[in-house]
């Protein structure tokens, strides 16, 4: 039997963690993709298909080649417009000896009396939400056939296993699953290893002071630090690398991995991720900008970011050094002769909101040697590598989007890097959101030294044009 999980579709609900995939959300501290591989190595199914969309890096580093659970992965990319289950009916030779399929948020929450031997006599069936497939599984090429025309399956379905199908469908939902899993279900999922007292879970290297109190049932992760005078529970999700100031009450909440937790904070039925703060009972995302309050413990840079944006920084000084003398000659010519200028127009920013940037414009449409050396020379972004030196641009990414009109585009990004120089400024026939998904999954130093020399040699040798 073979596994296919697809992940690719968005969910509205899930924006609100903004940079982590829905299917890497913790339930109870471990990612919900966690738990359908798990399934699959209990259950023997060797060979997992992933589809990826937003995230799939992150997905991919997270899983790896399934040596962790003993299964062989292979990952592949959702379609634009494909709905989960038309991957499935594509894929023939992916369901011959059966077929495991959940294609949402949907968590196999198991009954007291679940076994793991109970898949062994689980009949075919499907479990549908909001007119899509999100559950499907079949032992026999001829059972996912008739599920796929549209057969129900299984009159009970899975609870003839003890399994409550669970969508995670809204915030609400999400937050309610870890709340249960806290009052004592996560200890269905645990296995050799993990120890529990009292209807609670710590992880290894927690450091609690005398005066800290914590109250059962909690869940903690690891390398957590929790203050004086601070009460912890009841009913409180704590995940890895977490620190809580002093004389805080934390309970009924769920408090995601490097935050920071001030003094004196009473924090109840929330989530808080970073310096973010959800309202799970309507989703509602609140930023809090003063660190001293919440925010993350971790700097948002990793160690290679680092060292790719100090690299490309040197590289764009370089560039904008041999620019300089050439901008203050021509520039002025330009104006002088009336062929183009700079005009401000609004783009989106991921720290400020928006950001007016200067975008040269060509006034008359004739033909200028001033203008095509201006072009040639990539002197009409002089500005912009200005602003980048000064970090608010990044050297190479993706390409600004304009507010309004690429508003519909920067909804469906989960990381966003404005820059100087991108694939349009080389490749003619690009699509703006394609391209600004395709950069997230390839971004590396060579991707943008390469996406800088493209640029640099194609606006030379096709003389500005």
């Amino acid at each position: 039997m073979k596994a296919i999980f697809h992940v690719g579709a968005a969910h509205p609900w899930a924006d609100a963690f903004a940079g982590v995939p829905w299917a890497l959300l913790p339930i109870a501290n471990r990612p919900l993709l966690d738990y359908w591989l798990e399934t699959c190595a209990e259950q023997g199914i060797d060979h997992v298909q992933i589809i990826l969309g937003d995230g799939a890096d992150q997905i991919e580093s997270f899983a790896g080649d399934g040596t962790r659970w003993g299964i062989r992965i292979q990952y592949g990319f959702a379609r634009v417009g494909e709905r989960p289950l038309d991957y499935v009916r594509q894929s023939h030779e992916r369901r011959d000896d059966g077929l495991l399929f959940v294609g949402g948020p949907f968590f196999l929450r198991r009954r007291k009396a679940f076994h793991a031997g109970g898949f062994q006599i689980l009949e075919a069936c499907r479990f549908n939400h909001a007119d899509e497939t999100w559950f499907l599984f079949g032992k026999t090429a001829v059972e996912v056939e008739t599920l796929l025309a549209g057969d129900a399956g299984s009159s009970r379905g899975l609870e003839q296993i003890h399994i409550h199908p669970f969508p995670i469908d809204r915030m609400a939902a999400y937050y309610d699953l870890n709340m249960k899993m806290v009052r004592g279900e996560f200890s269905r999922y645990l296995t050799a290893g993990y120890g529990m007292a009292d209807g609670s879970s710590v992880g290894y290297n927690v450091l609690t002071p005398p005066s800290a109190l914590l109250r059962a049932p909690i869940i903690i992760g690891n390398d957590c630090r929790i203050g004086a005078m601070s009460t912890v529970g009841p009913n409180a999700v704590i995940a890895d690398h977490v620190i809580v100031d002093s004389h805080s009450e934390l309970s009924n909440c769920i408090i995601l991995q490097d935050t920071y937790i001030g003094q004196n904070l009473e924090i109840h039925r929330k989530i808080i991720f970073g310096r973010r703060l959800i309202d799970p009972d309507d989703g509602t995302v609140v930023e809090i900008d003063d660190s001293w309050v919440v925010a993350r413990n971790r700097p948002d840079m990793r160690t290679e970011d680092f060292i790719r944006y100090c690299i490309l920084w040197f590289l764009a000084l370089g560039v904008s050094l041999v620019q300089v003398l050439p901008f203050l000659i021509l520039y002025p010519l330009v104006r002088i002769t009336r062929i183009g200028a700079y005009r401000r127009q609004l783009f989106h920013d991921p720290k400020t909101g928006y950001i007016g940037l200067p975008v040269f414009q060509k006034i008359e449409n004739r033909r200028s040697v001033v203008y095509t050396l201006f072009r040639a020379a990539a002197l009409d972004r002089f500005p912009w590598l200005v602003l980048a030196l000064r970090g608010r641009l990044f050297v190479c990414g993706q390409p600004p989007m304009r507010h309004p009109q690429d508003d519909d585009i920067i909804t469906q990004l989960t990381h966003y890097y404005p820059a100087v120089f991108s694939y349009s400024d080389y490749n003619k026939d690009n699509d703006r959101l394609a391209d600004a998904l395709w950069y997230v999954h390839v971004r590396s130093l060579f991707e943008d030294v390469k996406i800088l020399i493209k640029s640099l040699l194609h606006r030379f040798f096709r003389a500005g044009r």
